[in-house]
């Protein structure tokens, strides 16, 4: 299990607030150093109260690796504890935000303990579902970010290609589709994955994240993020730099993936 997931189990937290929402029970806690939130008893979104812009849950970090993108405009289906937002701002990035998030108890929780101070500007906040919204959207961004766990469950549209279609259409001709997805079921993530080749002419990155049972995955309208696994990995050691999390990339991360060739290499790089 992930170390923070370890120090908030082992923690005695405080329970700020509780309700019966329509993913389950949501809870917010804090203990000395973290404030959280859960559903089900399912950890969701993690703010450190010394570093409120550094990512702490795994998928988190790796989803930064989004940032080579340098985004302006991002897209996100759902919100949570806006985890991804501060740690995009913390990386310099001055980017708008559109979130699409339907849950009014989440909405809730997120601006009475998550919210800066100061604030939240660019954000642009839609309580839809981000499967109504995606078709009838008549705007494209340079990221989409989609982060949809409500508890232990994923929603159907991640098994429709007509979605993802429809993700292609909302992206410029650069733009990056980032997903954080649950390998608890290896047929459903194989599905995914070769839906997502279809949609973006095999232009699809997976990165399994070490200590838990998730990947994340980056689909590429335009060109990938670089033209080889060592030119990828430079590319993520200098955005690191300017990380207070890390991402914890690793070339057997790569490796691993069930897109690579015979020889270890990514497929997407050696792509015309």
């Amino acid at each position: 299990m992930n170390r923070i997931l370890d120090e908030l189990k082992a923690a005695n937290a405080e329970l700020m607030w509780q309700c019966d929402s329509c993913f389950g029970d949501l809870q917010v806690l804090q203990s000395d150093r973290y404030r959280y939130l859960q559903v089900d008893g399912h950890v969701q979104s993690v703010m450190d109260l010394r570093e409120r812009h550094r990512a702490c849950l795994p998928h988190a970090q790796w989803l930064n690796v989004a940032l080579l993108s340098r985004p302006n405009t991002v897209l996100m289906a759902g919100l949570g504890g806006g985890d991804l937002i501060r740690q995009f701002r913390g990386a310099g990035l001055a980017s708008h935000f559109s979130c699409c998030e339907l849950c009014p108890d989440i909405l809730h929780a997120y601006h009475e303990y998550f919210v800066p101070e100061s604030g939240e500007l660019g954000l642009e906040i839609l309580q839809e579902d981000i499967n109504d919204f995606i078709p009838q959207c008549q705007r494209q961004f340079d990221l989409i970010v989609l982060d949809v766990f409500s508890g232990s469950d994923q929603p159907d549209c991640l098994g429709e290609e007509a979605f993802f279609q429809n993700c292609f259409e909302c992206l410029d001709e650069r733009g990056v589709l980032a997903l954080n997805v649950s390998i608890n079921e290896p047929s459903s993530l194989l599905q995914l994955a070769l839906i997502l080749r279809r949609v973006f002419s095999k232009k699809l990155l997976m990165m399994p994240v070490e200590g838990c049972d998730n990947v994340v995955m980056l689909a590429f309208k335009g060109k990938p993020l670089a033209g080889s696994n060592d030119e990828f990995l430079l590319a993520i050691e200098t955005l690191n730099k300017t990380l207070p999390s890390a991402i914890p990339v690793q070339i057997e991360r790569l490796v691993n993936s069930n897109v690579c060739d015979e020889f270890g290499e990514l497929e997407l790089w050696r792509l015309p």
